[in-house]
């Protein structure tokens, strides 16, 4: 097997490999390459030949226990797996012959005719066909992971392993090969969940993965990617990658989460203002819901109700060590010391519970399986005129066929949330004091109260103003004199104005509007001090 970045290939592949080096091979002189293209003119092709064979990986089980609060990276537990519905290639020189696909279980079989000249190989690339996902390298000109043998004109069988090549107390670069194909493992894993129970067409996705890849924030092109994440500008997927420090290849958890951010960008919907988060914050409910659902869904779908995430701290020698939660359970004590709807324990741990089946809880008489998850999603969470939050969630699924109202009610107060009537959190008092809701008469103004000193993403810098438009110009402005603020206008999850330029005083848009349509107006502070401090809010429409 070999290591070589074949950008003359057609397509731009990173073959990963052991120990060999891929070179062309002519027919002729293989000293002068001008040569062998002459001497290859006068050959001829050889015989048609069948290949077939079978791609797998190394998995390795991130593990941890919630009664002991240890995991790390279970090498001693690998596990053989198939890397399915990859694309696999038989090359000669610069030509593919030809391209299948991998099954279930990893198997495949090729039909081809050699050409005159050239080496023939076999590779296999960290890219599935349906749906369709790639691994790329982010630092090597986003070429596409893949893994290679050579093959000879009377091969008819050959195997493709990738290994992880852990040592013991550290990485073998040429030999950690796996990393591309774990990581698309888990979200082939992810979407075919949800393709098992709905019909779903999903979007080609790209997932940026290295080697070099550090939790620093910098340029991506040379692996400062700041964390693992989904980027809703570029929508793509960038996973941690570098040895001794922080790799998240085989955390399936991490990497369904983020795949649960781009199922969000690109069939449903998300509103969440991103940043800063940790278990226990009283976030913005958007947030809350974005994180919750995110860890609720890796556990759906996996499925394993253990999230885990390992990274090296203090040396870079031996296994990662890990931290984790339980999806299903809170441990004791609870790290959710305030359930609510700004929660992403509470959120998540009541969308496991809406999906879960088998639970002893007097508290959970619901088990709706994904389906209804899915349906809920991609259709009222979508469409909401409200935010995405757990109430907007739960009031589009009560909405769902065979859905007991009832039964998710109790379930919901079990996690500190109300007994959700509309999207808008009617039912659940905290939720609800989120939004004012506009008289449909303008000039309108009024004075909202924050609390500074939270970041912009919590609950208490944040409040939503709801109005219809009138088919006229609208001017939004919020205002302190001393501290600063932003606003956003939403319609139905699309952002049609924003201010946030100065560091105090008055931001004001101006946005043109659809008679009888809802918008959604987000106030945000960013005050530093410890305090109250009022804004100041007006819409006109002239």
């Amino acid at each position: 097997m070999f290591v070589s970045r074949r950008s003359d290939w057609g397509f731009t592949a990173k073959v990963l490999a052991l120990a060999l080096t891929l070179a062309l091979v002519g027919c002729g002189d293989d000293d002068d390459d001008d040569d062998d293209d002459e001497d290859c003119k006068g050959g001829s092709a050889g015989n048609p030949v069948t290949l077939s064979g079978k791609v797998t990986y190394d998995f390795i089980p991130a593990t941890y226990s919630t009664n002991t609060r240890t995991g790390t990276l279970g090498f001693a537990q690998s596990a053989e797996r198939p890397v399915r519905s990859a694309v696999v290639q038989v090359r000669q020189g610069t030509n593919t012959l030809t391209t299948g696909t991998t099954d279930e279980q990893g198997n495949y079989q090729l039909s081809f005719t050699p050409g005159a000249c050239g080496a023939l190989t076999l590779v296999a690339l960290a890219k599935s066909t349906n749906p369709e996902i790639q691994v790329e390298d982010n630092t090597d000109g986003d070429a596409i992971w893949a893994l290679g043998d050579s093959i000879t004109a009377t091969t008819t069988t050959k195997n493709l392993h990738a290994t992880h090549g852990w040592t013991g107390t550290t990485y073998s670069a040429n030999a950690r090969t796996a990393a591309p194909f774990a990581i698309l493992d888990s979200m082939y894993t992810a979407s075919k969940a949800f393709m098992a129970v709905r019909t779903v067409t999903f979007p080609a996705l790209k997932v940026n993965w290295s080697p070099n890849n550090v939790p620093q924030n910098g340029d991506k092109k040379s692996g400062a990617i700041s964390t693992s994440h989904f980027s809703f500008t570029e929508n793509e997927i960038y996973i941690l990658g570098k040895s001794g420090v922080d790799t998240d290849e085989y955390d399936s958890h991490v990497i369904v989460h983020e795949w649960g951010h781009y199922f969000e960008a690109n069939l449903a919907r998300a509103d969440s203002p991103g940043g800063p988060h940790s278990t226990g914050d009283v976030l913005d409910p958007r947030l809350a819901f974005g994180e919750g659902y995110g860890n609720a869904l890796a556990a759906m779908l996996l499925p394993e109700s253990i999230y885990v995430d390992t990274l090296w701290t203090n040396s870079t020698s031996g296994p990662p060590l890990a931290f984790g939660f339980d999806a299903e359970t809170a441990p004791s004590p609870t790290d959710d010391p305030s359930p609510s709807v700004f929660s992403e324990s509470s959120v998540m741990r009541a969308l496991y519970d809406l999906y879960d089946s088998g639970s002893n809880e007097s508290y959970d008489g619901v088990a709706l399986g994904l389906g209804p998850v899915y349906d809920v999603l991609v259709g009222p969470q979508k469409s909401t005129d409200a935010l995405t939050t757990i109430g907007s969630f739960i009031a589009g699924l009560k909405a769902q066929p065979g859905v007991s109202a009832s039964a998710v009610d109790t379930l919901m107060a079990h996690y500190g949330v109300g007994a959700v009537t509309s999207p808008f959190g009617d039912g659940d008092s905290k939720l609800r004091a989120m939004y004012t809701v506009v008289p449909n008469a303008y000039p309108y103004s009024t004075t909202t109260t924050l609390r500074g000193k939270a970041e912009y993403n919590k609950q208490q810098q944040n409040r939503y103003f709801v109005f219809s438009g009138t088919g006229r110009t609208m001017n939004i402005s919020a205002a302190n004199t001393l501290e600063d603020v932003g606003i956003e206008i939403y319609k139905r999850g699309e952002l049609v104005g924003s201010a946030d330029e100065s560091f105090q005083g008055t931001e004001s848009v101006s946005i043109p509007s659809t008679s009888g349509t809802q918008y959604v107006l987000v106030v945000t502070g960013y005050s530093a001090r410890d305090a109250n401090y009022d804004v100041s809010v007006s819409i006109t429409s002239p």
